[in-house]
């Protein structure tokens, strides 16, 4: 995994320099300039502020111990309470026992650490199991995380977490144009949004979701070199993965691809906005800067 900082808001200077986390792994975030990074080994997982250098190390996760699994696959979240002021991380673990071959979708675990306490607590397992597909950028908005999912091998559904009340809720996908090559959750203006490439017509497609309805924000001319859209950019604007590694910015108004003159050494998977904080994850002062910022109530 590269990790890459753009430094030059205007895209004009692509000039970067590497970021390196204290431990290689998955990222979730930035939440507050703040990352959740998830080992590819035993390192374990960790929260990291790469603007303090700060970096800490969790404790070990929570084990199902009620059944061997064969193996499973761990899913993240990463978020801020504001009802208590407290940054969570929650791990959905999808184990696949001998039964899953019989049952045809996983049994699913849920963790959920807390920074306020240091400690991870078992939520429970969701009522159905869930196969969840990885995000490819950071889908949290006002304090709720998403994910793509699906019963079975069918990616059909949308499941958030609610920081604040610990809850669950299944959405439905909108209905879209089919067939698409390519569903992505993304964020756009803010929101959170569901994104989709025609297989044949190969145009962009995205909807955006308002109180529990989905609206269609725009359709596309028919972009050839487009593989996959990586991130929401200013004024509306998409940034794009080519068919020949390219990063392409859309003008979603005036219909116009512009060629970023960035070319990776293969798929970009995701494109992150990272602003600076001082905020601290030492022994939970992240939670207590919070709450010194509060407005007082009469």
């Amino acid at each position: 995994m590269l990790l890459e900082l753009f430094q030059d808001e205007s895209l004009t200077d692509l000039s970067h320099q590497g970021l390196d986390p204290p431990i290689r792994g998955r990222l979730c975030g930035p939440c507050n300039g703040i990352f959740y990074v998830d080992s590819e080994d035993s390192s374990g997982s960790g929260l990291w502020n790469p603007a303090t250098k700060e970096f800490k190390l969790l404790p070990e996760k929570i084990r199902n111990k009620s059944s061997l699994p064969l193996y499973y696959e761990d899913s993240y979240g990463f978020g801020f309470d504001p009802v208590t002021n407290d940054y969570k991380v929650v791990v959905i673990r999808e184990s696949y026992t001998r039964e899953y071959y019989l049952e045809k979708f996983p049994s699913s675990l849920v963790i959920v650490y807390t920074l306020r306490t240091d400690s991870w607590r078992c939520w429970g397992s969701l009522d159905q199991g869930y196969t969840l597909l990885g995000n490819y950028c950071y889908t949290n908005v006002d304090g709720v995380y998403y994910w793509q999912a699906g019963h079975g091998v069918h990616m059909n559904v949308i499941l958030s977490f609610n920081m604040a009340t610990d809850a669950f809720q299944e959405i439905q996908e909108p209905d879209y144009d089919k067939p698409a090559y390519s569903t992505r959750l993304i964020l756009y203006h803010d929101s959170i949004a569901f994104s989709t490439v025609h297989n044949v017509e190969k145009f962009l497609d995205i909807w955006v979701l308002n109180e529990g309805c989905w609206i269609r924000q725009f359709k596309s001319r028919p972009l050839l070199e487009l593989r996959n859209p990586v991130a929401h950019w200013k004024n509306g604007n998409v940034i794009l993965d080519s068919d020949n590694d390219q990063l392409m910015l859309y003008d979603t108004n005036k219909q116009e691809l512009k060629d970023l003159r960035f070319k990776g050494t293969g798929v970009c998977y995701e494109i992150l906005v990272y602003r600076e904080s001082l905020v601290s994850i030492k022994d939970g002062i992240g939670c207590r800067q919070h709450e010194e910022h509060l407005p007082e109530h009469s």
